[in-house]
């Protein structure tokens, strides 16, 4: 398997050509299970979580021994437990160890506008790894390159980033899911470029199996770091390419066949 591209194909079947402890980071976020039309195949919360222990013990069979496995999901009024039943899953059934649990806080989050909840202004990114023994974080690193996601000098697991962080900073609400110049962008840069640095060494392997419109790919190229994407999604799938080539400066035909 080609590094350096996104493959449109499901990240099941591709990380089964993936060998056993090749890869050093995965970073994803996954579908959320809200009813989305990417979503329709589930027919079952229930089976939406069995389909979630398949993916990630794949993920465990493919990372290496000194891996990190970082996983982006939120907490919602319709589905209040998700993320804690994931990290039940990775935790208990994977016996994945949980190294940390960061809090993204979203401050430009649209407000609720409902007396009955709270604007839920955060998401959820825990930090898995096979054993917490021989942990190196490359904390100096992500604060000289993102010290203003942090309150203190301290690298800390809140990270201050806003929905349109790289659009519009600060300037008002921001969404996730932009439809911007790459449509749906999945998260800011920083929730790939910080576990990236965090983690990782360059020409490193990076795997994000939900590769959306690819903005774990542009951090991994920021970062002189090795990258494989899944994406099911056919359309996103060659957003994605088409932001990998932008990035490494590919003609059509070098795309067509594979950067490696």
């Amino acid at each position: 398997m080609d590094l350096n591209k996104v493959y449109n194909m499901d990240c099941l079947e591709g990380m089964k050509l993936i060998e056993d402890g090749s890869v050093d980071l995965v970073i994803t976020s996954p579908p959320y299970w809200k009813g989305f039309e990417y979503e329709a195949y589930f027919n079952s919360y229930g089976q939406y979580m069995r389909w979630s222990k398949r993916w990630m013990a794949e993920v465990k069979r493919i990372l290496n021994k000194k891996g990190y496995f970082f996983l982006n999901v939120i907490n919602d009024s319709e589905v209040t437990t998700r993320a804690f039943e994931l990290m039940q899953i990775a935790t208990e059934e994977l016996m994945f160890k949980l190294h940390d649990t960061i809090i993204w806080y979203r401050y430009n989050q649209q407000p609720a506008n409902t007396v009955r909840q709270l604007t839920n202004q955060v998401e959820y990114i825990f930090m898995f790894k096979h054993t917490s023994a021989n942990t190196t974080l490359n904390k100096s690193e992500v604060y000289e390159n993102f010290s203003h996601v942090f309150k203190t000098k301290n690298v800390g697991n809140v990270w201050e980033i806003p929905f349109n962080s790289g659009k519009q900073k600060n300037k008002g609400f921001g969404r996730k899911e932009t439809k911007g110049k790459w449509g749906h962008s999945g998260f800011p840069i920083e929730i790939a470029e910080i576990p990236i640095l965090l983690s990782t060494q360059e020409n490193d392997i990076v795997l994000d199996p939900f590769m959306g419109s690819g903005t774990t790919a542009v951090g991994c190229i920021n970062t002189n770091r090795n990258f494989i994407g899944f994406e099911l999604d056919k359309k996103y799938c060659d957003i994605a390419n088409e932001r990998v080539a932008k990035e490494f400066k590919l003609t059509e035909e070098e795309m067509l066949n594979g950067f490696n």
